[in-house]
């Protein structure tokens, strides 16, 4: 599969606010290390916190083992986080940053045990791509949090590009996966599955090549980080009777009013639908304007009816289509796969084979004569011969 850009124009990307939580208390930012004592909320609230435009902190929850440590010219920030036995119901964390992406591989993340660190994630950004407004959530591994300690953000040099960050507590559940390709390891409030990769705190997989799987072929359009200055134009070769097609596609940037535009060989065919999501999510930010905007990479799809394709090359078009009063922010997008089924082949039986004999009649010699059960006397007595046997 080949993809075309028709722009390459670069575009200055605009600044962003912090979306402003309820019952946050605004204090100043200083250049030191800040401490804060809030009152404690409840078990499963989770603990908000943001740098831009000024330091906004929710209450603490009870998780948490004290306040949170803000140290900017250090470049980090440090959360406490109580042992699991003390919050029974609290069995993992996931922690969901919200930065300007520059392409140097974004914030990092540790956990710190007394004088022992580990290293959660090496970068939560793109490398070489910079995408601006991003979003990372990361599931912190049981083995680290059971016996407490503190879960540390930096961004070395670039502390001024961390925008938020939010801990969330979470339980566990048992939960059936079908298929064996992922693993689901976390459901957020709208249902919303991640697969083990996506909050593992490495970097993304991109996809590699074509995968055909019985009738179904995945065949990658764009895996890199692609600009969607204006329409790119994908060119997707068929061979075979095609009974329907899903376009899958991971964008960056899009406004929740904009609308990315498909056509199969200029026939219009739709809209790129994304999931839904919670008006609670950390990621959800505004710019300066007060536009609410998802931060990071979401997932996108739209089935495409067969009579769209035709055989030989076709031309995959996806356009955006800005809503009004948009900052005119650059969209970002990614791993552009086109999944197609075919119809499978008929099925034919297998040809009759003749056979000399037939197993089944075969004759056994000296074989004993058939037994005919029905001329057999019955081994139980009558109601005659007892009465005789008793007379005798």
């Amino acid at each position: 599969m080949t993809a075309t850009n028709h722009s390459k124009s670069s575009e200055r990307f605009c600044p962003f606010r912090v979306l402003a939580f309820a019952c946050l208390l605004a204090v100043s930012f200083p250049a030191s290390a800040l401490e804060l004592s809030i009152p404690a909320g409840g078990t499963f609230d989770p603990f908000l916190l943001a740098l831009k435009p000024g330091v906004q902190m929710s209450p603490l929850p009870a998780w948490m083992e004290g306040p949170a440590s803000i140290r900017p010219e250090l470049g980090y920030v440090e959360i406490p986080i109580a042992p699991l036995w003390k919050e029974s119901t609290v069995e993992m964390y996931a922690v969901t940053v919200v930065f300007e992406d520059t392409g140097d591989g974004g914030p990092a993340l540790e956990w710190r045990q007394g004088e022992e660190k580990s290293t959660v994630s090496n970068g939560l950004g793109e490398v070489g791509n910079p995408v601006g407004l991003n979003s990372r959530t990361v599931l912190l591994p049981q083995s680290l949090t059971k016996g407490g300690g503190f879960l540390l953000v930096s961004y070395v040099g670039k502390f001024d590009a961390l925008l938020s960050l939010a801990v969330r507590p979470a339980r566990l559940d048992e939960t059936a996966v079908l298929g064996g390709r992922r693993t689901a390891s976390l459901i957020d409030d709208s249902f919303q599955a991640y697969d083990e990769r996506e909050v593992s705190g490495a970097r993304p997989v991109l996809l590699t090549g074509d995968v055909r799987v019985g009738t179904i072929v995945e065949a990658e359009l764009s895996a890199a980080v692609e600009p969607l200055n204006q329409a790119i134009e994908f060119v997707a070769p068929v061979d075979g009777n095609v009974e329907g097609a899903v376009i899958h596609l991971e964008a960056l940037g899009l406004d929740p009013e904009a609308e990315l535009r498909v056509s199969i060989n200029a026939t219009p065919a739709g809209q790129i639908s994304f999931p839904s999501f919670a008006l609670d999510d950390p990621s959800l930010v505004t710019d300066w304007n007060g536009r609410l905007l998802l931060a990071g990479w979401r997932k996108g799809s739209l089935f495409v009816p067969a009579r769209l394709f035709k055989q030989g090359e076709n031309a995959i078009t996806i356009d955006l289509k800005r809503s009004e009063g948009e900052t005119g922010r650059q969209v970002f997008l990614r791993n552009s796969s086109l999944h197609l089924r075919f119809t499978p082949p008929a099925f034919s039986p297998l040809p009759e084979q003749r056979q000399e004999s037939n197993s089944a009649e075969v004759t056994l010699k000296n074989a004993p004569l058939p037994v005919d059960f029905h001329a057999i006397d019955p081994i139980l007595p009558q109601e005659n011969g007892e009465a005789s046997m008793r007379e005798n």
